[in-house]
C-alpha cells in the first residue's frame, strides 16, 4: 500500500472537496491464498451441523474427502523453500527462467455448490472459459490429486490444484539496497516495480525471494510495512518474530512517523494541504479505491517543495494506511502522480477524478480497465504436456495489460526492433504452456515506476530515522517530466499508447 500507519493526528487545518458517493463494489482476488485454510477440529461442531458439512452428509460408500491438516500442513507458495531458480539480466531488467509450479488451495466455502468451470469463470479472470475447461480435462486443475470433470462441484475438505508453466513479469534491474542492518532487522530501499511479497504473477520476482536468493543469502525474513509494487522506497524486513510483532505493532498503533515525496501533475498550492476523506476499495481485483463517504477514514498532509512550471514536487504524511491512500487523494484534490498510469489517465474523464466520481463513475472505470488487466488472447486447449527447446530468452517476458489503441510511431518502432534476446542458456517450451506460443515486447523503463517514495520514517520515541536518499525525479531542477505531454499525458495514461507486456508475435501460429 501506498501509506502505512503514522502517528494519530494531523494538523487541525482542512483543504477538502464534497464527498463523492459509492455504493461497493466487485470483491476478491485472482489467485486468492488459502486464507480460511484452519484446523477442522479448531471450528465449532454446532457450526459445522449448521452448516450441513458434518458427517451425516455422507452417504455410505461415498468417498470423504481428506481431513484438513490446517493452515500450516498445506504449503503456501511463500513458505516452500526455494527451488533452482534462474535470474538473468537484460536491457535493464531482471527476469526469471519459467519454471513449474503449482497454486494450491483449499476450496473457499463460497465455492461449494457450483461447478469448477463456473468458479474459474467468476473469479479466475486472467484467463478465458476454454482454458479452463481444457486445463481440467486435461489434468492441470485436479481435486485431491484425481482429475475431475468440469462439472464437479467442490466439496468442504476438497484440496484444489492449479498446475502451470509460470512466466513471471520483468521487473527493473536496480538493486535492492541495504539502509541498515543488523541482527533484528532489514531496512531496505525498494526499487519500483519489484513487490515486496509473493502475489499475483510475482513470485520470485519479489523482494523477499530477491533477499533470501544467493544474491543476498538472508533466511526468516519477516515482512513489516508494505508499498505498492510501483511504488519505491523504505521497507521493514524483520529478522526474527519479535520484531515483526513489535513493530508491527508500531504500525498498527499510529506511532510511525512516514514521509513519502511524489511529483504531481500541475501547480499544487504553495500552502499546506490536509485532506480527510474517507476511501473505499471498489475493486479489489483492479487495485482501484476512491474517495466515498462510504469509505474509511484517512487523511493525509501535503506541503509543496518545488513547481518547475509542468509538475510539483510534494511531500506527504499520511496519518492512516488505506490501500493507494496517498494516490487517490492526489487523485481527488486535482494533482495526480503525474505518471501513474491507474489514478492519472482520461478513463476518469476530463477532470480525471478530480473532486471524486460517484457509482456509475468508477463502475465505468472499472469496465474500461478490466480488459488490460485480465487481456483475452485466444487460448488455445494446447497438446498433452510435453517439451521442446525453444532459443528466445525474450518469450519468457510476460506482463499484465493489453495493448492500447493507436500506439504512437515510437511505440510502433520499438515494436518493429523487438528481437529475441540471445542468452547463455537455453528456454525450454513447454507444449503445454500458452505463454510460451507469445513473445511479448519488453516493458519500457517509464512503465516499471511512478514518482511515488517513501522517503524517511522514525519510530515514536525519538529513535532512529531511516531514510534514503531523494531520487532524481524528486530534485528542484529536474527535467525529464518534459516528456510527459507528447509520450504519456497525450495516450490519456499509457506511455507512447502502449501498455506493458504487449503481444508482438504469436510463434504457435
Amino acid at each position: 500500500m501506498d501509506a502505512d500507519k503514522s502517528p494519530a493526528g494531523p494538523p487541525q487545518s482542512t483543504t477538502t472537496l464534497p464527498a463523492a458517493k459509492a455504493d461497493g463494489g466487485p470483491q476478491e482476488l485472482v489467485h486468492e491464498r488459502d486464507e480460511d485454510i484452519s484446523s477442522k477440529s479448531d471450528r465449532p461442531a454446532k457450526r459445522r451441523k449448521q452448516n450441513g458439512r458434518g458427517r451425516d452428509r455422507f452417504n455410505e460408500g461415498e468417498e470423504r474427502p481428506p481431513k484438513r491438516t490446517g493452515r500450516k500442513g498445506l504449503a503456501n507458495h511463500e513458505t516452500q523453500p526455494l527451488p533452482d531458480i534462474h535470474y538473468y539480466f537484460e536491457k535493464g531488467l531482471r527476469k526469471v527462467e519459467p519454471y513449474p509450479f503449482e497454486y494450491r488451495t483449499y476450496v473457499k466455502g463460497r465455492w461449494m455448490g457450483r461447478s469448477l468451470i463456473e468458479t474459474f469463470e467468476k473469479e479466475f479472470q486472467d484467463k478465458s472459459s476454454e482454458y479452463y475447461r481444457g486445463a481440467i480435462l486435461s489434468g492441470k486443475i485436479t481435486i485431491n490429486g484425481q482429475r475431475i470433470e468440469p462439472e464437479y462441484k467442490p466439496r468442504n475438505g476438497d484440496v484444489m490444484v492449479h498446475s502451470i508453466h509460470r512466466h513471471e513479469p520483468p521487473v527493473t534491474a536496480d538493486p535492492l539496497e541495504i539502509v541498515h542492518e543488523d541482527e533484528d532487522l532489514l531496512v531496505v530501499n525498494k526499487p519500483s516495480s519489484i513487490p515486496i511479497h509473493p502475489s499475483g504473477r510475482y513470485h520470485h520476482n519479489t523482494m523477499l525471494h530477491i533477499l533470501r536468493s544467493p544474491e543476498f543469502g538472508y533466511s526468516n525474513l519477516f515482512p513489516v510495512n508494505r508499498l505498492d509494487r510501483l511504488t519505491s522506497g523504505i521497507c521493514f524486513v524483520a529478522r526474527n518474530k519479535e520484531t515483526a510483532q513489535r513493530l508491527a505493532s508500531e504500525f498498527a498503533e499510529r506511532t510511525a512517523d512516514k514521509t513519502y515525496l511524489c511529483r504531481v501533475r500541475g501547480e499544487f498550492p504553495p500552502t499546506q494541504v490536509v485532506c480527510k476523506e474517507p476511501i473505499l476499495t471498489v475493486s479489489h481485483k483492479l487495485g482501484i479505491n476512491v474517495v466515498s463517504p462510504e469509505g474509511k477514514e484517512c487523511s493525509t498532509v501535503f506541503d509543496r517543495l518545488s513547481y518547475n512550471g509542468r509538475t510539483s514536487v510534494v511531500q506527504c504524511k499520511p496519518y492512516s494506511g488505506r490501500t493507494h491512500q496517498i494516490r487517490v487523494h492526489l487523485q481527488y484534490l486535482g494533482y495526480p502522480v503525474a505518471n501513474d498510469p491507474i489514478y492519472c489517465c482520461d478513463i476518469w474523464g476530463q477532470t480525471m477524478g478530480k473532486g471524486g466520481v460517484d457509482q456509475e463513475g468508477y463502475e465505468k472505470v472499472i469496465e474500461k480497465l478490466t480488459p488490460h488487466a485480465f487481456p483475452q488472447h485466444k487460448h488455445r486447449v494446447l497438446p498433452t504436456p510435453g517439451t521442446e527447446e525453444v532459443g528466445s530468452a525474450a518469450d519468457a517476458t510476460a506482463d499484465e495489460t493489453a495493448v492500447a489503441q493507436e500506439p504512437s510511431a515510437e511505440a510502433s518502432d520499438d515494436i518493429a526492433k523487438q528481437e529475441p534476446a540471445v542468452e547463455a542458456f537455453t528456454l525450454v517450451k513447454v507444449s503445454g504452456c500458452e505463454e510460451c506460443a507469445l513473445r511479448r515486447m519488453d516493458p519500457k523503463p517509464e512503465q516499471l515506476q511512478i514518482w511515488l517514495h517513501s522517503w524517511k520514517c522514525q519510530f515514536e520515541g525519538g529513535g532512529e530515522e531511516h531514510a534514503t536518499k531523494m531520487p532524481a525525479w524528486a530534485e528542484a531542477d529536474y527535467d525529464g517530466d518534459q516528456v510527459l505531454e507528447e509520450r504519456f499525458w497525450k495516450f490519456g495514461g499509457k506511455w507512447d499508447g502502449l501498455a506493458a507486456g504487449v503481444v508482438i508475435d504469436d510463434i504457435s501460429a
